[in-house]
């Protein structure tokens, strides 16, 4: 699980899974999930907030990946981006560290309270 802080685009690049695969948010205003499709995108917004990555083997009920990872916070023109990687379980013949699961989060930009977003 990995705790994140603000306004957040999460953003789905990549899934080579074998098991359905999702993106599971909780935070104070109650639990959001993103499915594990390539361009599948969600907002998130909040002081604090939760990411677990998750997978249904043979769907027989969503279960915790094995490996998640948290690449560097980066910055490109004033927008602040990480990628999270994650390996839902051990392969046989497959690295350790194998992906299959690939999210990009890249930071909002506040607004003023009371100003529409446009």
């Amino acid at each position: 699980m990995l705790r994140f802080h603000g306004a957040w685009r999460i953003t789905v690049v990549g899934c080579n899974a074998d098991h359905d695969q999702r993106a599971v948010i909780r935070g104070p205003s109650g639990t959001r999930v993103l499915p594990g499709r390539p361009g599948a995108v969600l907002d998130v917004d909040g002081d604090s907030w939760t990411l677990t990555l998750e997978h249904r083997p043979h769907r027989h009920g969503w279960r915790p990946n094995l490996r998640t990872t948290p690449g560097p916070l980066t910055e490109r023109d004033g927008v602040r981006s990480r990628l999270i990687t994650s390996n839902d379980r051990h392969h046989p013949g497959k690295p350790r560290d194998y992906v299959n699961f690939v999210l990009l989060l890249e930071q909002l930009p506040a607004t003023a309270p009371g100003l529409p977003v446009g």
